[in-house]
């Protein structure tokens, strides 16, 4: 009687073992998923793909600060800072430049995408 008490305990004690390694196995594939799914969500690419218009907005405005913040300081400085001052400036509108490229090609891109889904739409409903 006692031997068969003590072997159901230590059935018993098996499956709980092997159904607390089941929960710890759901639970690191679950962790695991929100990480993926975490690291994916904030991936630039895709928050640029989601949002295209108000980042390309974000990028003009933080151009434009840096801009004009960068003319009010070689303004006041001296002669030496403003030769400079004139190749950073140089760089920054070229760095500009190029952002703005981007961001226009970004916002053509997004919109060919809108009017090809447009497009599609309108074909499956002939259909």
């Amino acid at each position: 009687m006692a031997k068969e008490k003590l072997s159901n305990l230590e059935k018993k004690k098996k499956e709980l073992e092997q159904e607390l390694a089941n929960i710890q196995n759901g639970l690191d594939k679950s962790i695991d998923e929100v990480k993926e799914e975490v690291s994916t969500s904030i991936a630039p690419k895709n928050l640029i793909k989601k949002y295209p218009l108000p980042i390309v907005g974000a990028s003009i405005v933080i151009g434009f600060l840096l801009g004009s913040n960068r003319k009010n300081s070689s303004s006041t400085s001296s002669k030496v800072y403003n030769t400079r001052s004139h190749s950073d400036s140089a760089i920054s509108k070229e760095i500009k430049r190029m952002l703005a490229k981007k961001g226009l090609s970004l916002v053509l891109d997004y919109i060919d995408n809108k009017v090809a889904a447009l497009k599609e739409k309108g074909r499956d409903s002939d259909d």
